[in-house]
């Protein structure tokens, strides 16, 4: 998924969006769309006609980021739910049929973030600030990437309390222990998926920005690739998967890619492998999400999810599965006592 959409509420929409998106409304309280009738209480925006307009609203998808800024600050972000075209319901809520392109925001939070921290992730400029509803170019997201392993994880990055807390909001030692430990069962399974990789033969490429940690004193990118060439593939590509955690390669051919999910988002990994595999369509890869098993119900619900699933239907010579920490675990030990298998996973 590479789409980040911005929407600007003016000064004399504060009001109305507090209305009807600060505050969700009830289904009771006006009448609704049979499409939206199931919830009870939604959050819910839109915007006016206009050619460009609409063909931001109709490559809407639902899980897509959305920021929302006014008055020299993105205030708040969410993601896309429904998205319908009904002037009739735009007069009712807001006394503007104009604003026809409705859609439902799930996922609500506020958020402040200043348009220079924005624009420079994008190579906007100095002085950039937004100025209509827009959906962030390729260009300005393939910036975004030099500086992140995914819009998702950008987005995520926007969202998060380091973004907006104050200095006198340190995180709890509890909170940095946990930090820490999470961060430790990430590079310890990374290593071992190093090792496996190296132990049946693969050439094994690292994150980047994961070669130089650390597991049992030795390096995460030792004996592994250092730089990920993969000829025919845009830099575009190659620049999505350079940070994914693991992949095992035969030559230039990749083998398998695993995200390893205990620091991030869920969205974090599925997005990169989805992004890859819309870009190249018609290359054939086995991908894993590896997280512990205790999270494989939200892990698969999220790799179930309409937007990814869309994308990932029409590639069936690739797959997307689960992984966890401890069939990692097994796996290592029995190769360690056994030797290679004839299939590791």
């Amino acid at each position: 998924m590479s789409r980040l959409y911005i929407a600007p509420v003016g000064s004399d929409w504060c009001e109305r969006f507090d209305q009807t998106v600060g505050s969700p409304i009830s289904a009771s309280d006006i009448d609704l769309p049979s499409i939206l009738e199931a919830d009870q209480e939604i959050r819910i925006w839109g915007t006016s006609d206009g050619k460009q307009k609409y063909s931001y609203f109709t490559a809407m998808e639902t899980g897509d980021p959305v920021l929302f800024y006014s008055d020299g600050e993105f205030f708040a972000s969410g993601r896309i739910g429904v998205t319908l075209e009904d002037a009739a319901l735009g007069e009712r809520l807001w006394d503007s049929a104009e604003s026809k392109y409705i859609y439902t925001i799930s996922e609500y939070e506020p958020i402040s973030v200043l348009p220079a921290e924005l624009g420079d992730l994008l190579s906007y400029g100095e002085g950039w600030h937004p100025r209509g509803f827009m959906r962030v170019s390729e260009q300005a997201i393939n910036s975004l990437l030099t500086e992140y392993n995914s819009v998702e994880e950008a987005f995520q990055d926007l969202r998060s309390d380091e973004s907006v807390a104050s200095p006198s909001e340190p995180e709890t030692e509890t909170e940095q222990a946990s930090d820490a430990d999470d961060g430790r069962v990430h590079t310890e399974i990374q290593w071992y998926l190093v090792q496996l990789g190296q132990q049946h033969g693969y050439d094994v490429h690292v994150a980047i920005n994961d070669k130089n940690r650390t597991y049992q004193g030795e390096r995460l990118g030792e004996g592994c690739l250092e730089e990920l060439v993969l000829p025919g593939f845009s830099d575009a590509v190659t620049n999505i998967i350079r940070y994914v955690d693991v992949i095992w390669l035969e030559g230039d051919a990749i083998v398998a890619m695993f995200e390893v999910e205990s620091t991030t988002s869920i969205y974090s990994g599925i997005l990169r492998m989805t992004d890859f595999v819309t870009r190249v369509p018609n290359f054939a890869v086995d991908m894993y999400i590896v997280a512990a098993e205790s999270d494989s119900d939200a892990v698969r619900k999220e790799m179930t999810r309409p937007t990814f699933e869309t994308v990932l239907e029409p590639v069936s010579h690739s797959s997307l599965q689960f992984l966890s920490f401890e069939d990692v675990r097994e796996r290592y030990e029995t190769v360690v006592s056994a030797g290679p298998l004839q299939e590791v996973f």
